[in-house]
């Protein structure tokens, strides 16, 4: 059984900032592993700062 499991987050301003700056942390700081582990986090990493913007943009918009 080789399948993909999604999975949602449901996550408030700042624990997207903490999610996001602890992705970037896992990347500054990255000991070496499979390279698809670290693409994974590029990856994330581009994914919340999507978020951190959009969230950032519909709040000055309330």
């Amino acid at each position: 059984m080789n399948q993909d499991i999604a999975a949602t987050f449901h996550l408030d301003l700042r624990a997207l900032k903490l999610e996001y700056k602890t992705t970037c942390d896992a990347l500054r700081n990255w000991p070496g592993g499979p390279v698809e582990e670290q693409e994974f986090l590029e990856y994330k990493k581009q994914e919340l700062f999507r978020a951190l913007v959009e969230q950032t943009y519909q709040s000055q918009l309330s």
